[in-house]
């Protein structure tokens, strides 16, 4: 995206944000599947990925909030998928950190949430963007559509 390429800040917010996101649900299947890998240095080490993407969340949402041109084009899908993620990175931060049944817990019916609320979501992107990049490729690179090294 053009506002990735022009501000660098940006462009870490993207990274922290979504590096975060996929170390949190990685953590959805090591913490139930496989127990014994989620030692104390484990559990830190995922911690200190996700945390700054609970800040980062933050930052997102006040600019959706208080920036005219991210309002305008905002919908509640939007503002839900925000909060809905913070509250996912928040316990999963939680959860790792303090490893006690209730912030599983909380972790775990927030996960079981998602699952049913993200095929009917914007937060869908993280499975369909693999699969649309397949697609993209197989049908336009190679018909020359898109010039080598253009893109």
């Amino acid at each position: 995206m053009e506002s990735t390429r022009n501000n660098w800040w940006r462009w870490l917010e993207f990274g922290t944000y979504h590096v975060g996101a996929l170390v949190a649900i990685v953590n959805t299947f090591t913490f139930p599947f496989a127990p014994d890998f989620m030692t104390w240095p484990v559990r830190l080490v995922f911690a200190i990925l996700i945390a700054p993407s609970v800040f980062v969340g933050f930052i997102k949402l006040d600019q959706r909030i208080t920036r005219q041109e991210l309002r305008i084009i905002s919908t509640p899908d939007d503002y839900f998928s925000l909060a809905a993620m913070q509250f996912f990175l928040f316990f999963a931060v939680m959860a790792l950190l303090f490893n006690t049944p209730g912030w599983r817990m909380g972790y775990f019916l927030i996960t079981a949430f998602f699952l049913f609320y993200v095929p009917f979501s914007k937060i869908s992107h993280y499975i369909y963007f693999f699969f649309a990049r397949f697609i993209v490729g197989s049908r336009y690179g190679t018909k020359g559509v898109i010039p080598q090294g253009k893109v």
